[in-house]
């Protein structure tokens, strides 16, 4: 799902391909859907069910969006007992079989390349740090008409027909 809504423009058409290979594919066969997953970080090695997957970086396994570590997470969602939140019946619609064996590697060329931008970033990061700031004074006042509160908007059911803006989902 990562990057389908901004492909545009030849921008995240492609997933850069990383490192890691799957080096013993998950097994297809239902009854031994994987269960679980680990990481041995001294042969860099990802194991899912009874596939394998590397070289993984310790800095891939173990990145993380706001305290959410995005393999682990990624993995829980598809293990046979799904983990996570659910936010529907249809969370419980499971694959019978595993064939996400390309999705996973497509999210670790993403994290290899995200972790190998970070320098680059904290550079640039770094240098906005310091550069020149400006004074609250120096920003330009706004006109007596910007500076009013707005009007509040009033919301109505989806297919009510009262010319107001709908709500989404029809709450």
């Amino acid at each position: 799902t990562y990057a389908e809504r901004f492909r545009t423009g030849g921008r995240g058409a492609q997933v850069p391909k990383g490192r890691a290979q799957c080096t013993k594919g998950v097994s297809p066969n239902p009854s031994r859907y994987p269960a679980e997953y680990g990481y041995d970080e001294s042969r860099r090695e990802l194991a899912v069910g009874d596939g394998r997957f590397k070289p993984v970086a310790p800095a891939v396994w173990d990145y993380e969006v706001s305290g959410l570590k995005v393999v682990q997470s990624w993995l829980g969602y598809r293990m046979k007992d799904r983990k996570g939140k659910k936010s529907s019946p249809l969370d419980d619609i499971r694959p019978r079989s595993w064939t996400m064996s390309a999705e996973l590697l497509e999210l670790l060329w993403i994290l290899e390349a995200t972790v190998a931008m970070e320098p680059k970033l904290a550079a640039v990061f770094e240098r906005i740090v310091q550069g020149p700031c400006f004074k609250a004074a120096e920003l330009p006042k706004p006109a007596p008409e910007e500076r009013r509160e707005p009007k509040p908007l009033k919301w109505s059911r989806a297919g009510e027909g009262n010319g107001e803006l709908p709500m989404a989902g029809g709450v």
